[in-house]
């Protein structure tokens, strides 16, 4: 009988309310992770990552989202469509859509990756659905991170300030380790730390070092390839 077999069929076994497992991701990741295995809720998570993801863009005001496509536009030599300043107004919604309904789905990319390697590459006891409730859950920091930088993004007007490493190396001279570094967010770092932790948790693991240094390969990749055509 597998782990989610086994949980199901105890009683006792009760996981906490989505708002208690959204503050154990913070403050008891461990004690989550290990109430997921036997039960990996996973819907309410994502649900709740993705109305915080999409307030984190809407927070911010149309025309700094509008110059940041600008800006992003031009340097790949496509300038904005004509008439498209004109849908300004309605912008923030429609980003704050698409941001809600992409969510999920990069959520369950992500999850299936991570299978790929505890599940198939390691060899790890886990399902699908055990990595998808980690990564909506570890992902909750995130998407709570752009709630959080909006200010500081409003007050610099660009919607893509990150606190990276990038903003502890500004003695580097711009260049693709800079570009590089600058799209090293801080707090992704943290949520691919908690799915290296919560996929050893679904294993049984005691250790969890090097489940992370896998997973922590996904940011640094994504880093390092957005770097290439960010110059």
């Amino acid at each position: 009988m597998n782990a989610v077999e086994e949980g199901d069929t105890n009683p006792e076994a009760q996981i906490p309310d989505l708002f208690s497992r959204y503050v154990q991701v913070f403050f008891s990741p461990d004690d989550l992770f290990q109430g997921l295995r036997p039960r990996p809720y996973w819907v309410g998570a994502v649900l709740l990552g993705a109305g915080l993801a999409a307030a984190g863009v809407m927070l911010l005001p149309p025309d700094i989202m509008l110059e940041t496509l600008r800006e992003q536009s031009l340097a790949v030599g496509q300038p904005l469509p004509p008439g498209f300043e004109d849908l300004v107004g309605v912008f923030r919604y429609i980003a704050g859509a698409a941001t809600f309904v992409f969510w999920p789905l990069g959520l369950a990319m992500y999850a299936g990756v991570v299978t790929v390697i505890f599940a198939f590459l390691l060899g790890h006891e886990g399902t699908y659905k055990q990595y998808l409730a980690v990564v909506a859950h570890a992902q909750l920091v995130t998407a709570t991170a752009g709630v959080l930088v909006a200010p500081l993004r409003i007050a610099m007007e660009d919607a893509q300030v990150l606190i990276s490493l990038g903003s502890f190396a500004p003695f580097l001279e711009p260049g693709y380790l800079l570009r590089f570094l600058s799209l090293v967010d801080l707090f992704g770092i943290w949520a691919w730390l908690l799915v290296g932790l919560g996929a050893a948790r679904i294993a049984r693991k005691k250790s969890w070092a090097v489940g992370c240094v896998f997973v922590l390969m996904i940011p640094v990749v994504t880093a390092a390839v957005g770097a290439l055509f960010t110059g």
